[in-house]
């Protein structure tokens, strides 16, 4: 291994279905995640599994049950991480501080802080379909493993 950090973020999964064009993959999330350097942003660690929905030109190749590898861009990843966590905690922060300072109401503030996230992740929901064509996954056939070690 030379140490160089991969330009992509990878998780072993399972094809669950495929329909038409699309490959849905769960993804094995406390087991891949142990290795991983981005396991502390992604958020796959929290959850028992994820499904990943692959858009594929060539998902006729996978079968339900099959082992598969599904790939995002880092610079993707990151900005997920951006989309998701950084900015909302900055707008939560920024609007805390600033009611409290306007209005010396620190309950005020909190109750100002929590709802402005609801248009927050409203305006990502209503941009669903723009992120879903930005955020595109690669899948690719799992590699064999060779237990005898030949």
């Amino acid at each position: 291994m030379n140490g160089k950090k991969s330009d992509r973020i990878e998780h072993p999964g399972v094809v669950e279905r495929v329909k038409n064009n699309r490959v849905f993959v769960q993804i094995e999330s406390q087991a891949a995640c142990g290795h991983c350097q981005a396991k502390s942003y992604c958020g796959m660690v929290e959850s028992a599994g994820k499904t990943i929905e692959v858009v594929s030109d060539q998902a006729n190749r996978y079968e339900p049950g099959q082992e598969v590898m599904v790939a995002i861009a880092r610079s993707l990843g990151y900005k997920a991480l951006l989309l998701g966590y950084i900015y909302p905690f900055l707008l939560l922060l920024f609007t805390l501080f600033a009611v409290t300072l306007i209005t010396g109401n620190e309950a005020m503030a909190a109750l100002a802080a929590a709802l402005l996230m609801v248009p927050y992740y409203g305006i990502l929901y209503r941009h669903r379909e723009k992120l879903r064509k930005t955020f595109t996954f690669r899948i690719r056939e799992a590699p064999a493993v060779n237990y005898r070690g030949t």
